[in-house]
């Protein structure tokens, strides 16, 4: 499908009709001739593909996150402003090169565009100014031949040399225009989105009969090369559909989420933080920043995936979802939501229109093994999220497994375990061998089915070390 959009890619302006469903990095590349974009894994894996997205926020502010372009359609980009390497560079070397430069954080050059463009937009961004942020910023992008630690010394470097950064949006971006990190005449347009075409997200309604698209860190990973007259459908374009908002039912704290909410959304509000104390923790665990930049929690639910982080996290939270359509609304808890491997309980036309959960739970834990630390999909994952009442009785108690069957699961036996009881080594030794026992885990790349039995008893440990650490129960179980 094709319509006509309007967006701003460095310091041009531009409107165009194009097709809805083909990729920003092809355009970037064959259209605008914009080599410095880089193809590479094609998948939103490598971060050479890069580019800085600039729009505004459902509150109307001027917000600059780092994506993959990529995973990036042309139809979400009316009203939006796209930098590219080429738009940093156009005044010529800024310091964030001279970093990387001066470091020997360079040698072929192929990746180098992506990692200058994430430390660009890191110092954009607003986010905390520290050498342990200033890495986290570049954890979407891959080097193949300079090796990390002249990176990591140039990315010290820079959380260095602006320490200092306002927090104020458009302070900031002056200030980085005057130290040379941004080109002054690509600055005074950063604050200044274009009109869209399609105002008030009109165009991109997620009415109609095309897919509903999030933030496609999933759907363009298996439909790299989408075929023409697809017709999706944005969740993006309408602000109706990314929120985060504490009410109440019944006198019961509640959290609301519409289904535009992405990843980074989610575990820097502090309507969640508040509600599932602890949960940002875990951030780090999910994906990359430019994939937590634009993947939607309704995306990953309706990605079906049986090891998704985030269903299990939701799950844990005891989450629902409500499912609109040409009938009317409904609402579902989420564990119900999945009836068997990517299968969905979805009606035809249905679609996910927010998500909630309650507000009140006392500490919540997330534990994950995968072959690495990081940007890793898991082997097997859980979460659990306890109220506790002021003698420190496990009020109520939700927990979550993936991985070890062909659905995310909800556990309700260790859910039944925990309620009613004190935190103790004995209750997570108790836990652990409910949690051994749960699902069907088949052997496949990720491990063996006997390893991830294991696993499951072992998380359940540490998810338990995790939650009261003051009670050091590290030393019981592992004694």
């Amino acid at each position: 499908m094709t319509r006509t959009i309007r967006f701003r890619l460095n310091e041009a302006l531009h409107e165009i009709e194009v097709r809805e469903e083909s990729l920003a990095l092809d355009w970037i590349r064959n259209e605008a001739g914009l080599k410095g974009t880089k193809e590479g894994c094609r998948e939103g894996d490598c971060g050479a593909c890069l580019v800085l997205l600039g729009g505004r926020n459902p509150d109307g502010a001027v917000e600059w996150r780092s994506v993959t372009s990529c995973t990036l359609a042309m139809g979400e980009l009316d009203g939006k402003h796209v930098v590219t390497i080429e738009g940093v560079s156009s005044a010529g070397l800024t310091p964030v090169m001279e970093a990387m430069l001066d470091e020997g954080a360079s040698q072929c050059g192929f990746c180098s565009p992506g990692f200058v463009l994430a430390l660009t937009g890191y110092l954009v961004s607003g986010a905390r100014i520290d050498p342990v942020e200033a890495m986290v910023a570049v954890e979407g992008n891959l080097c193949r031949c300079t090796g990390y630690g002249s990176i990591r010394r140039a990315a010290s470097k820079l959380a260095g040399a602006f320490a200092e950064l306002p927090a104020a949006s458009a302070d900031r971006i002056e200030l980085l225009a005057e130290r040379g990190v941004l080109p002054p005449a690509l600055a005074a347009l950063m604050l200044q989105p274009p009109e869209p075409v399609g105002a008030d997200g009109a165009s991109g309604s997620v009415a109609g009969e095309g897919p509903v698209l999030g933030g496609g860190t999933d759907y363009f990973v298996r439909n790299p090369d989408p075929e023409p007259g697809l017709a999706p459908r944005f969740v993006y374009q309408s602000a109706d559909n990314r929120f985060i908002k504490a009410t109440t039912r019944d006198g019961r704290p509640w959290v609301e989420m519409g289904a535009a909410t992405n990843a980074t959304d989610f575990f820097t509000s502090p309507v969640v933080r508040a509600a599932a104390p602890g949960i940002e923790r875990f951030e780090a665990d999910v994906a990359s920043p430019p994939i937590r930049n634009r993947a939607t929690l309704a995306g990953n639910i309706a990605n079906a995936s049986p090891i998704a982080d985030m269903t299990a996290m939701l799950i844990a939270l005891r989450a629902e979802i409500r499912l609109a359509g040409a009938g009317g609304e409904r609402v579902v808890a989420l564990e119900d939501f999945f009836q068997g491997y990517k299968k969905l309980d979805l009606l035809p036309g249905e679609v996910i229109a927010g998500i909630a959960f309650p507000a009140d739970w006392s500490r919540f834990a997330f534990e994950k093994a995968a072959k690495r630390d990081r940007l890793d999909i898991a082997t097997v994952n859980c979460a659990v999220a306890v109220r506790q009442s002021a003698d420190g009785t496990i009020e109520a108690a939700a927990y979550a497994a993936g991985g070890v069957a062909a659905m995310p699961l909800r556990l309700r036996e260790l859910e039944d375990a925990m309620t009613g009881a004190r935190p103790s080594a004995e209750l997570a030794r108790t836990i652990g061998t409910l949690a051994a026992k749960a699902g069907s885990p088949m052997s496949d790349v990720r491990g063996s089915s006997t390893y991830r039995t294991r696993l499951l008893e072992r998380l359940a440990w540490a998810a338990c070390t995790r939650l009261w650490p003051e009670l050091r129960l590290e030393e019981d179980l592992l004694s």
